[in-house]
């Protein structure tokens, strides 16, 4: 990706984000001392007059570009000379303005308007604008390969689940055809269902989608323990809308049944809770601990992937946690609370 691609796909809004106010107030600050130092007269008066300009330049720049971001005036054409226009634009329409202003203070009156200052004014600022954009465009470079090479390792992480959850399901079909016809079909229109689900393409569905996807999976194993897996669901249905990434509460499910529930003669009971502590969403998964621990590598490549991808996806704001007492297991996955939740946000 080159740099004007990186620029089209993010200058307006890079330039008001943190950072971005941050380093043009760093450049707004070394511009008006780097200035007031070939002026020995009051220098602290001079100081304070410059940074007092090139500070409100650069904030109600900075103001404008944060509603044409707002507005996305530039969101369907992802043009990166347009991006650039605006950004050049607003700052030398902003200088001009203020040093066209600032002449009818009574600190400074000039009647006519004196040109002199705002032509050296807009050329400082040019020069300052042009070295700015620059930065931005290695930092904006340097943000979208790390983003794209995230989105690479979440694509090998979501392919890498879905061969093993096929494999746990097609071998509970396998059973069933020796047992029950009636069964079998139901559960391969239910395994029909499930692949339909998680084969798709989204990254994110809601809490909801991946409860009805969990139970689902639930139904099917059911053909094969029967009474001997039972479940209990807690959840607080206002969380139901919030968006989660795909397959990411049914492999600890698959867990609590493959490692809770098939290794007990009589079975046991899988608890899940759906909860918001704080400013925090939980989910967690217990199952009962088999009589006799049996080494499983399944087990650990599930749970480390989920780990994974909440990392890649939240950014280290979500955790997997897997704790043992005397009688259970409990894993949980705490995810950020990010106030509304709009799926399309997230995709």
């Amino acid at each position: 990706m080159d740099k004007s691609e990186a620029i089209g796909l993010g200058l307006l809004k890079a330039m008001v984000s943190e950072r971005g106010v941050l380093a043009m107030l760093i450049a707004s600050q070394s511009l008006s001392f780097i200035y007031t130092l070939a002026d020995y007269d009051d220098f602290w008066l001079t100081l304070g007059l410059v940074s007092l300009f090139t500070h409100g330049n650069a904030l109600l720049s900075l103001g404008v570009i944060a509603l044409v971001s707002i507005f996305k005036v530039s969101k369907s054409a992802h043009n990166g000379v347009l991006e650039l226009s605006i950004v050049f634009v607003v700052f030398i329409s902003v200088c001009i303005g203020l040093s066209i202003g600032i002449q009818f203070t009574p600190l400074s009156s000039h009647v006519p308007v004196d040109w002199g200052p705002v032509f050296s004014n807009s050329a400082i600022c040019c020069f300052v604008v042009v070295i700015l954009l620059y930065f931005m465009s290695i930092y904006i470079d340097n943000v979208n390969a790390l983003e794209l090479a995230a989105r690479a390792e979440i694509d090998a992480l979501q392919a890498r689940i879905r061969p093993h959850f096929l494999h746990n399901t097609l071998n509970t079909l396998a059973e069933l055809t020796h047992e029950n016809a009636a069964d079998a079909e139901q559960a391969a229109l239910l395994l029909a269902r499930l692949m339909r689900v998680s084969f798709a393409e989204k990254k994110w569905h809601t809490i909801a989608d991946e409860v009805a996807l969990t139970k689902d999976y639930l139904c099917l194993e059911r053909f094969r323990f029967e009474q001997r897996l039972q479940v209990q669901w807690q959840i607080d249905e206002a969380l139901l809308s919030v968006p989660i990434p795909t397959l990411t509460l049914q492999p600890l499910v698959e867990n609590a049944v493959l490692h809770g529930i098939e290794k007990r003669a009589q079975g046991g009971t899988i608890t899940i809770h759906i909860e918001k502590r704080d400013n925090t969403i939980t989910l967690s998964v217990t199952n009962p601990v088999p009589h006799v621990m049996h080494h499983s590598g399944g087990n650990g490549i599930a749970t480390k992937n989920i780990d994974k991808r909440l990392s890649l996806y939240y950014q280290r704001r979500a955790s997997l946690r897997i704790e043992r007492d005397s009688d259970k297991f409990l894993a949980t996955i705490t995810l950020p609370d990010t106030g509304a939740y709009e799926l399309s946000d997230f995709r």
